[in-house]
């Protein structure tokens, strides 16, 4: 990436801390150290989960405007390399057929949050437009979502060594 942003990612609780500028990733631990491009990579798949990021998008965002032509050769072998080094974190890059690569984080539920934030967002709208039918499947959804981070977070195995799992239970939805 041309200008990186100053970020550190880290889900609470879970072991799991991503430090973008420095390259490096810590999983209940352990230190894996990541080449710049397989940062650039695993810090834009981050930010776009839940969804598939299109190999043209990661290319531009890596290489800039400036891409070599041998960007998607280059960027296929850093994918490769990301995932060896990845390995049992819980952690998989999917290949999403046809469009590009997606971040895949189940061993991992607080990555996942923002999935419980998108079917939040659906539900407000659902009954702001008075969708009831659909409202009450999106709101049976959310509690399922949040049911399975709760579990995840109480689990010991899944506890920081630094004071535990905190959960955020702010977010609701609107009456």
């Amino acid at each position: 990436m041309q200008a990186r942003e100053n970020r550190a990612e880290e889900a609470p609780g879970s072991g799991f801390e991503f430090d973008y500028d420095h390259n490096l990733l810590r999983v209940e631990g352990a230190q894996i150290r990541l080449s710049p491009h397989e940062a650039d990579i695993l810090h834009i798949l981050l930010r776009n989960r839940g969804r598939a990021t299109p190999i043209a998008s990661l290319i531009k965002q890596v290489y800039g405007s400036s891409a070599p032509a041998s960007a998607s050769i280059s960027l296929r072998g850093s994918v490769h390399s990301l995932r060896k080094k990845l390995g049992d974190t819980g952690i998989r890059i999917k290949a999403a057929m046809g469009v590009g690569y997606e971040i895949d984080a189940d061993a991992l539920p607080e990555l996942n949050k923002r999935l419980s934030d998108k079917i939040l967002v659906a539900l407000n709208m659902a009954k702001a437009a008075g969708e009831d039918a659909i409202a009450q499947s999106l709101q049976a959804a959310y509690d399922k979502a949040e049911a399975h981070r709760r579990a995840w977070l109480a689990d010991p195995k899944n506890q920081s060594p630094h004071g535990g799992a905190q959960l955020d239970t702010s977010r609701k939805a609107v009456a």
